[in-house]
């Protein structure tokens, strides 16, 4: 049956949450990631067309500027209020409303200027995360809620109003998504669920809509459900991007959810156990997160950026993140959402308590080890479950993890990393040289001891299992310059390195790739096509500096 909402006769009622509202105060750190914030979304907005000018999509992106709209009206200073307003009416325009049946109904155009998905002609071919991302229903809609939560007597009861509807347009193409036709939006794809609880509730108790009310009632019931069989663990694991938006979601949960709504309720513990798990993981003297990595673009947080930092930036300040200097591009395009995430600062602070707030602070002693073992369930409704390990030392951090599927996943995905500080005297922070597994294989295991990472392709019958690819990043300058060079992982700076790689054969190393801006060195070990067994290679590992 056709999801339809009966729009009441509401504008009364949406008119009456136009009220004034209380400026958010922010604290030192958090105004520092606001001022950061605007500092970069301020000279890249067109004044004429009120959308800031980002081309990683087209000429402009409509989500950075929902996301700059949150920081005119904080400010509201000169002209900043009459352009949020003319931004609002640009991000109002710019989503898909003319096709009811359509997968895309209710998203956002990613640039203005982009034409509507034509399944009819060639012109634009539906193609999802391509010509459309279904997930800006979320991080714009979620936005919206934070506007007029915040905002509402800045902007006014018609704003207000139209904006209320885009949210009830969006929640029609949000409930429909459950993971089929050619859709991934499950339970256990973390960061646009959550999201998603939120924006359908909220708009559902703004519009007293018991349809969208339930739907994200339960979401948020089995998003909680899912972590706790984890136990504790998000599906979306160790996903250093996809954290911050995690944080972000559950913090708005708490800041503007309906009170009573379940989303609402778990929020709380939520953000407090995924901090506890991130306080695990993290090396605060090396500034990154041992792995694997479910989801990562960047490998090395002090290089290249990702947005759960932000939340160290505006907790305990951008000398104490984990971040790259501020001209870096990847936090040039993370910290468009700083003005959003500050918003929320507070909350998010409540809810990590002072055990976690030192581990987030305190680098390892040079004797401290840890060892990490967890399970990440991947549905309510099947025992399929991936195992994650990790080891870490002050110098030294092994990651891997164990599945077996049929798909393929992406190439965010880390299923073997190894960090060190490859040097020492590097600041703020070491230089982190790291290798990684390139996911070729469906069906990996790869297990994290103390020194050791161990790598398996248990079902040869699947594809991408005929070598072991490997990307060797950060390699300090000097040692470079005195004249050594990578062959393998024979001389590595400050790290030694035994393989044993029984029956493969080592291939020519090469340099010159890149992976999500990480230059890298190739080093491959080749199954042989007359190899029998289970193919496997092992590293014992040494930090020597």
């Amino acid at each position: 049956m056709r999801l339809r909402l009966l729009l009441k006769a509401s504008v009364a009622l949406f008119a009456g949450f136009a009220a004034a509202t209380k400026k958010t105060s922010l604290s030192k750190n958090a105004q520092s990631l606001f001022d950061y914030a605007m500092s970069i979304n301020d000279p890249r907005f067109d004044i004429s067309y009120k959308y800031i000018i980002y081309p990683d999509e087209g000429p402009w992106s409509v989500r950075f500027t929902a996301w700059y709209v949150a920081g005119l009206l904080h400010r509201n200073q000169g002209s900043d209020l009459e352009n949020a307003k003319g931004a609002l009416e640009g991000i109002l325009a710019s989503q898909q409303t003319d096709s009811y049946d359509s997968v895309w109904y209710g998203t956002w155009k990613l640039s203005p200027d982009e034409p509507t998905p034509t399944p009819n002609s060639d012109l634009f071919l539906p193609s999802i995360y391509n010509t459309y991302d279904p997930n800006w229903r979320e991080f714009i809609g979620t936005q919206l809620v934070q506007i007029v939560e915040e905002f509402s007597d800045l902007i006014g009861t018609s704003l207000v109003t139209r904006i209320v509807k885009a949210m009830e347009i969006q929640a029609i193409g949000a409930m429909r998504r459950n993971g089929t036709e050619g859709d991934n939006l499950v339970t256990a794809y973390t960061n646009p669920a959550v999201m998603r609880a939120l924006t359908v509730g909220w708009v559902g108790a703004r519009t007293q809509n018991q349809t969208l009310i339930d739907y994200a009632n339960t979401q948020g019931e089995e998003i909680t459900q899912l972590f706790k069989e984890g136990p504790n663990t998000f599906s979306e694991y160790n996903a250093l991007t996809y954290y911050g938006m995690d944080i972000w979601a559950l913090a708005a949960n708490l800041k503007y959810g309906p009170k009573n709504a379940s989303m609402t309720l778990h929020a709380s513990f939520l953000l407090q156990e995924l901090w506890t798990d991130i306080a695990e993981h993290y090396n605060a003297y090396l500034g990154n997160f041992v792995g694997p990595y479910d989801r990562a673009n960047s490998r090395d947080l002090t290089q290249h950026s990702a947005v759960l930092p932000l939340w160290y930036w505006g907790l305990f300040g951008y000398k104490k993140a984990p971040e790259p200097n501020k001209m870096e591009l990847d936090l040039i395009y993370d910290a468009a959402q700083g003005a959003a995430l500050a918003l929320v600062m507070e909350e998010v602070e409540q809810n990590i308590n002072l055990t976690v707030r030192a581990k987030l602070q305190t680098p390892p002693t040079a004797t401290e080890e840890r060892f990490l073992n967890k399970t990440i369930r991947e549905s309510l409704y099947n025992d399929t479950i991936r195992t994650a390990t990790s080891w870490m030392s002050q110098r030294l951090m092994i990651g891997g993890q164990e599945l077996a599927e049929e798909v393929a996943r992406s190439k965010q995905f880390v299923p073997a990393i190894v960090h060190w500080a490859a040097d020492a005297s590097h600041l703020p922070f070491p230089y982190n040289g790291f290798f990684s597994l390139y996911p070729t294989a469906t069906t990996i295991t790869a297990v994290a001891t103390k020194n050791k990472l161990e790598i398996s392709y248990p079902n040869t019958t699947q594809a991408g299992t005929s070598s072991f690819q490997f990307m060797l990043s950060n390699i300090p300058p000097a040692w470079n310059l005195a004249g050594n060079v990578v062959d393998g992982f024979s001389t590595l700076p400050c790290l030694g390195v035994n393989v044993s790689a029984p029956g493969l054969q080592l291939q020519s190393t090469t340099y010159g790739d890149s992976i999500y801006d990480h230059m890298y060195y190739n080093i491959t070990y080749a199954v042989p096509a007359n190899f029998t067994g289970v193919p496997s290679i092992t590293f014992d590992l040494e930090y020597t500096c």
